[in-house]
């Protein structure tokens, strides 16, 4: 789950990148500014495999990351301000943090051949959303980062692993793991 969640963070970050960012023809830019980010500042340990000492380090790794690809004309203005948001809106360096999203599994769809791969239903939540299984009419808030998995269940939310809130919730929502 953790690897699904740094895989959203990863191309919410590069979709942020447009193709005017790599403006530099055969300059430093790197061919994916999500997947250089996440070599360059792991969420779950530093450039030596060590846990962030907190979350300002993992910050200042990632800023430090972005205004190196700023100088060398790699980002538009949105990218910029985007990459060092999703890093202050992540989990990296808060130990024991998660994101949790709350979902509403209520919708269901009235599809006459569900599980056909065609969407010829809608769901009963919302008449705009067509959908093949009532999976098409879950929704989700968040992801928000909580101090604790017991945060986020506590307050009627699912933890859904580590990263920045700046991805979306995981759908269908991830299966709780039983508790011992």
């Amino acid at each position: 789950m953790q690897k699904l969640v740094a895989f959203v963070f990863t191309t919410a970050l590069l979709a942020s990148a447009t193709s005017s960012a790599f403006a530099q023809p055969g300059g430093a830019c790197p061919p994916d500014v999500g997947a250089a980010l996440a070599a360059a500042c792991p969420c779950d340990a530093d450039s030596q495999a060590q846990p962030w000492k907190n979350h300002g380090q993992y910050v200042s790794c990632v800023v430090r990351f972005r205004n190196g690809l700023r100088k060398d004309g790699c980002l538009d203005d949105a990218a910029k301000r985007t990459i060092a948001s999703c890093a202050a809106r992540s989990t990296c360096g808060k130990d024991g943090a998660v994101l949790c999203c709350v979902y509403d599994t209520s919708g269901t769809c009235n599809d006459p051949n569900p599980g056909d791969g065609t969407a010829a239903g809608t769901c009963s939540n919302d008449a705009t959303t067509a959908c093949d299984t009532n999976t098409d009419c879950i929704t989700a808030t968040g992801p928000k980062v909580s101090r604790h998995d017991t945060n986020c269940t506590d307050r009627g939310g699912t933890p859904v692993g580590s990263g920045s809130a700046c991805s979306a919730c995981p759908i269908p929502p991830p299966t709780p793991a039983p508790t011992p």
